[in-house]
């Protein structure tokens, strides 16, 4: 049994220039509010974070206050809490202890480029990760230009794409003027 096709709505453009240039000021209307709408929201949604912060802050310097407290505490109960088998304990419904950070490579007094140039030096590339990426913009110039390479490029299966595609650009929007201020200068 065959399943039946689904039409797309049905489009309605303009017919005249007149419902064109209405259909045009009614996008760019949208278009203008929508962008209202959303400076709108950010601006609440700035200030609410802002109120959030100065809340917040007090809280997590409490906090922060607490944890060194806490370490310099755990320093001396450890031993007797973990009676030196663990490494942590729970405590008022946290787990409180030391734990290993995750392996990071430290490189003292040498900077990164030279180590990779040392390391390169000496023949040891499995400790180097080397990327190569397709330079798409001198493949494209490659193509146009219909050289040697480009047309290397066209037999294996590379090629230029461009289309023309419909757009509709908001005109510049024109600020309010600003009006100039004068300034008085104090006699000297």
């Amino acid at each position: 049994m065959a399943t039946s096709r689904r039409k797309a709505p049905k489009q309605e453009a303009p017919q005249t220039i007149e419902q064109a240039v209405d259909l045009i000021a009614e996008y760019r209307d949208l278009l203008d509010k929508s962008d209202e709408l959303k400076l709108d929201s950010a601006s609440s949604i700035a200030k609410i974070e802002a109120a959030r912060d100065e809340f917040v802050a007090p809280l997590e310097q409490r906090a922060k206050d607490i944890f060194r407290q806490l370490r310099a505490w755990w320093a001396v109960a450890a031993p007797s809490l973990t009676e030196g088998k663990r490494k942590s304990v729970t405590l008022a419904g946290c787990k409180i202890g030391e734990r290993t950070s995750t392996p990071a490579l430290k490189h003292d007094g040498i900077k990164a480029e030279t180590l990779i140039d040392e390391l390169a030096a000496l023949g040891l590339s499995e400790l180097l990760r080397i990327s190569t990426k397709l330079d798409k913009q001198a493949c494209i110039a490659a193509i146009i230009d219909n050289d040697e390479l480009g047309q290397l490029l066209l037999w294996l299966g590379a090629r230029n794409h461009q289309a023309d595609e419909f757009f509709i650009d908001r005109a510049e929007r024109k600020e309010a003027p600003t009006l100039p201020v004068e300034i008085e200068e104090a006699a000297a």
